[in-house]
């Protein structure tokens, strides 16, 4: 490159040849000088590659004059960041303001003074620089702040589907009742008491089902069973706690409405689960449902290093205990009285009373009722035409009168073979009609179930 190319490029716009010599000689040491003695030439040698970096123009020029060269220069967007600087003797207030009007940058009156040419020159040119590196580091200042935005989005997607996947292990319902945004709010030792149903299922005969399944068959069996009840609480305004093998620990916040209901719809999955795996020749399955309401404290427990959700509560417990008590009685969903009297519309579902028992581990007793809602409806109509006898029979048996109280029991069986809580009240009237009743007796039966 010659060193000529390496200076600024000026055009010179003027239809007077001699101003275009004064102007050069003032201008050639330090810049290199494109020349036109009219409009139309000016345009084209300002598109050209190189494009001047500075033009020089003069107003008055026969056919298109400086303000209309300067206006097109403006319109055209290449040319248009290329600063202008008028040449007239035409020095009053009014064509000045033609000429800024028009996009000019300055105004150098003639006849000219060679150092205010260059000093102005100079000036513009370096303005010009440094609005252009200016445009520049704008620009990359915009590009950096799109690349940052979308850094930003990135992440934040990166972190909601973080989230997501911590919810899978610590649920999102958990988190709002510590009244927590996010999992990351959560800290060691957060806390919170409140009054709400505590589920706990399992399926029936699981060990004996275990037994014949390789380790993937059983992995695939329980979570096929748990893809079909999970969604069920969920719906029923409930959430999975904790995962016991075949367990399933569930908590209702709201009404105990939504505990029963979930239990009902979750027999009604596993019926259809059932009819699914009879097509693949397999056995069916059932399961067991425990429903107790009280106040329970959820809380973070652990080490800094490893920490989990938890339920601090003896209704957990408790809530095991009346499930286990279904094998005893038949049953398919056993509740306490807390929780049936906590429903706001027990009708809803069919349930009867069951027993007054003192389970293994807590010493006051727990009045038990079951809920035959979601039964097979041969079942389910037996036990409410046989429920008349039953609830006599009950009355007479807590009134000791246990003579006649078998009399109805037995009228229950006749009807239902199958009612196993019917066979264990006549099993217990026919025991204290031989052995006599204890004075302390008060009908709450001591169970060591597990």
């Amino acid at each position: 490159m010659t060193e000529g190319s390496q200076k600024p490029k000026v055009l010179i716009v003027d239809d007077t040849p001699e101003n275009i010599q004064i102007l050069m000689g003032t201008l050639k040491d330090e810049y290199a000088i494109l020349a036109a003695v009219n409009g139309e030439k000016a345009l084209k040698l300002a598109v050209a590659e190189p494009r001047p970096e500075i033009i020089l123009l003069d107003i008055m020029m026969p056919g298109m004059d400086g303000f209309e060269v300067c206006e097109r220069l403006k319109a055209a967007e290449e040319t248009r960041e290329i600063p202008v600087i008028f040449l007239s003797s035409l020095d009053d207030t009014v064509n000045k303001v033609k000429g800024f009007g028009a996009g000019a940058v300055d105004y150098i009156s003639k006849p000219f003074q060679p150092q205010e040419v260059l000093v102005r020159v100079n000036t513009h040119l370096t303005l010009s620089r440094l609005k252009q590196s200016l445009g520049e580091k704008n620009r990359e200042l915009q590009a950096y702040s799109e690349h940052l935005e979308e850094r930003v989005r990135e992440r934040t997607a990166e972190l909601a589907s973080l989230n997501q996947v911590y919810e899978r292990f610590v649920p999102r319902e958990f988190i709002d009742l510590l009244e927590k945004k996010s999992i990351q709010e959560i800290n060691l030792g957060d806390q919170v008491s409140q009054k709400m149903t505590v589920m706990f299922a399992d399926i029936r005969g699981w060990t004996t089902l275990l037994e014949k399944m390789t380790p993937q068959q059983a992995f695939s069996f329980i979570n096929a069973y748990l893809r079909r009840v999970s969604p069920v609480i969920k719906e029923c305004h409930g959430f999975i706690d904790q995962f016991y093998g075949d367990g399933v620990m569930a908590l209702f916040p709201g009404s105990p409405d939504d505990a029963v209901r979930a239990a009902v719809s979750m027999r009604t999955a596993v019926a259809e689960y059932n009819r699914e795996r009879a097509r693949e020749g397999f056995e069916p399955i059932g399961i067991g449902v425990g429903l107790h309401l009280a106040d329970v404290m959820l809380g973070i427990i652990g080490s800094e290093e490893r920490m989990q959700g938890a339920v601090v509560a003896d209704a957990v417990n408790l809530a095991a205990r009346i499930e286990g008590l279904n094998k005893m009685y038949g049953s398919s969903i056993a509740l306490s009285d807390q929780t049936l009297l906590g429903m706001k519309d027990a009708t809803r579902f069919r349930h009867r009373f069951i027993d007054k028992v003192r389970v293994k581990g807590r010493e006051d007793a727990v009045t038990v009722y079951e809920v035959f809602e979601g039964d097979a409806e041969v079942g389910v109509e037996l036990k409410e035409q046989t429920k008349p006898a039953f609830e006599s029979g009950l009355e007479l048996y807590y009134g000791k009168r246990f003579s006649e109280a078998s009399v109805h029991f037995n009228q229950v069986l006749e009807k239902n073979p199958s009612d196993l809580a019917a066979r264990i009240y006549l099993k217990r009237c026919a025991n204290y009609m031989v052995n006599g009743v204890p004075p302390e007796w008060t009908g709450v039966e001591t169970l060591d179930e597990k």
